[in-house]
């Protein structure tokens, strides 16, 4: 994905021509560091997005603009691949292939005319197809396993139905989520959703903040006051494992504590 090429350098030195936005930025590597970085109008780092995944589908230059698209929402794209290497025991090779495809299709399919937040939309969705992705392997996996003992030595298959639907012991991540979520709102109240979003999912501060209309800086600093609270009420909260085998997590208590506090927070911002 390297941007130096002649190629690349051709592609971006015309796009930029032709496209006002990015009359600041003379190198591709000003624009991905403008899109990556904390500060920077959101607005104006939505729009770039949305016409590099407009030039995308439309097979314009295409290996370079997927290049930038890329490199602008790498920080996002990292994230999910460190939660998702923590959620399944898959090769690193392996966890790579999965979002990159996710992300790829997403962005082939994806319209923007219903996107209201281009990253947000991008990062969220590619973790969301990576990890559909990977249940319906997990239980077209269990389900084939649990066929097996129907076949005889010939290798014939019963024609009956299966019956039973297939349940998987391991429930996915998203749903111990909103579990967590149930347990967390009477505690937290208003605050549960950064709570969720910040902390467990280690999603963007900015990009939460944002979307909730509020400054990163306030985004935290609710965050903060959320955990003090549950801190103080640890011995009520009942003493029930959440996301220990998806999340890596462990107990709901770690989720209070100052070291995942700060982990999740970025330390001391």
């Amino acid at each position: 994905m390297a941007l130096q090429t002649a190629e690349a350098r051709r592609a971006y030195r015309l796009l930029r021509r032709n496209w006002e936005v990015l009359s600041d930025f003379e190198e591709p590597e000003a624009l991905v560091s403008f899109l990556t970085a904390r500060e920077g109008d959101s607005h104006v780092k939505d729009g770039v997005l949305a016409g590099l995944v407009t030039l995308v589908q439309m097979r314009a230059a295409a290996s370079s603009f997927v290049a930038l698209l890329w490199l602008g929402l790498w920080p996002g794209l990292d994230s999910v691949y460190r939660r998702c290497r923590r959620r399944k025991e898959y090769r690193p090779a392996e966890v790579v292939s999965s979002v990159a495809a996710s992300f790829m299709a997403l962005v082939a399919r994806v319209n923007l005319s219903g996107v209201h937040r281009v990253a947000g939309t991008l990062v969220r969705g590619t973790e969301r197809d990576v990890l559909k992705a990977w249940h319906k392997e997990l239980v077209e996996h269990r389900h084939r396993a649990r066929l097996e003992p129907l076949a005889d030595v010939d290798g014939w298959v019963s024609s009956v139905p299966w019956l039973t639907p297939f349940v998987p012991r391991v429930r996915s991540f998203n749903a111990e989520v909103e579990e967590l979520r149930a347990w967390l709102l009477p505690l937290t109240g208003e605050d549960t959703e950064l709570v969720v979003s910040l902390v467990l999912r280690e999603e963007d501060a900015v990009e939460v903040a944002a979307s909730l209309g509020v400054s990163p800086e306030t985004a935290r600093k609710r965050v903060r006051r959320a955990l003090t609270r549950l801190r103080k009420m640890k011995n009520k909260i009942p003493q029930k494992d959440f996301l220990s085998r998806n999340g890596g997590w462990g107990c709901f208590l770690e989720f209070v504590d100052s070291e995942t506090t700060e982990r999740a927070l970025g330390g001391g911002c």
